[in-house]
């Protein structure tokens, strides 16, 4: 009997958590918004199967025997097992309950390895493999205008795709013919692949994007990057993106601490690498906004 009943506390303990997380709108530092359903339901199995369990224990008090699936999983007449068994359950679920939700940051970052290009899926087409004229690496300085540099040249020529990279050829046309072309939550990691794609359009636009500061050693003084975590099912898969940006006072900004910048495109070698860069010419601190993690968009391109 007592063993049913503290089976029933833990699986009322997890549903209780779940919708704690729900009332507290913690949930999405935790999960994909797209799953929050799938947990919600979860949370009437865990008590469906609680009220299962006090059930039993009734049964099992009154005399009655409840129907067993005999497969010999009776509790151990150990103690200290049970209890190392039952810790495992309990143990995490306290911790979910006592320590203060964080959102992921620079220290996993730096395990994870930060993507500076977004998706690594694609590979960038052959017409824009090259920087464009007047971009030079990071011992150069000079920067044309993408309008500048492709003079006479049709915009279909800038985009140039293939059956992989189609959409995101056609989302670059539309974001070219913008003024200012701000990195959207929505589409966060999209826009990213699409300005590395096509990186050689891109060069001299505005660029406006905002994260949370993320630096390594080898970046220097002057260089920092911005970035959000994307986050595709759960906290545990993760990944965090964002642009390198240039700017002389970047050692002022602390780590994790959130940023808008907005900037000109460049491009740079970073670890023997080439990738796109900001020179910002505007940086403004903000507070972390309610939602820090951005999410892929299932409907891109659709």
């Amino acid at each position: 009997m007592t063993h049913h009943l503290i089976r029933a506390a833990i699986l009322t303990g997890f549903a209780m958590f779940i919708v704690y997380l729900d009332r507290t709108g913690e949930m999405m530092l935790y999960i994909a918004p797209r799953m929050e359903l799938y947990v919600k339901l979860s949370a009437l199995g865990l008590y469906a199967a609680a009220i299962y369990q006090v059930y039993a224990a009734l049964q099992k008090r009154m005399g009655n025997q409840t129907p067993s699936c005999d497969c010999e999983h009776e509790p151990s007449p150990s103690i200290f097992k049970n209890t190392i068994i039952y810790g495992l359950f309990v143990f995490p679920l306290l911790l979910g309950f006592l320590v203060p939700t964080g959102t992921l940051g620079s220290a996993l970052a730096a395990k994870k390895g930060l993507s500076l290009s977004g998706s690594a899926g694609f590979e960038r087409p052959i017409a824009n493999n090259t920087l464009a004229p007047g971009v030079h690496d990071a011992a150069g300085s000079a920067t044309h205008s993408a309008q500048a540099s492709t003079t006479g040249e049709s915009i279909d020529s800038l985009f140039p795709a293939d059956e992989y990279t189609e959409t995101h050829a056609a989302y670059g046309k539309k974001l070219y013919a913008e003024p200012l072309i701000s990195v959207p939550e929505k589409q966060f990691i999209e826009t990213l692949t699409t300005l590395d794609l096509y990186r050689k359009a891109f060069m001299g636009k505005e660029i406006e994007i905002t994260g949370f500061v993320y630096r390594e050693e080898e970046m220097g003084k002057e260089r920092i990057a911005v970035s959000r975590f994307a986050m595709n099912c759960c906290s545990a898969d993760a990944l965090p993106y964002g642009l390198m940006i240039n700017w002389p006072k970047a050692n002022e900004f602390a780590d994790d601490e959130w940023v808008t910048i907005r900037g000109t495109l460049t491009a740079s070698t970073y670890l023997d690498n080439e990738i796109i860069l900001l020179d910002a010419i505007k940086v403004e601190r903000i507070q972390t906004p309610e939602s820090p993690y951005v999410y892929p968009d299932l409907d891109f391109g659709l």
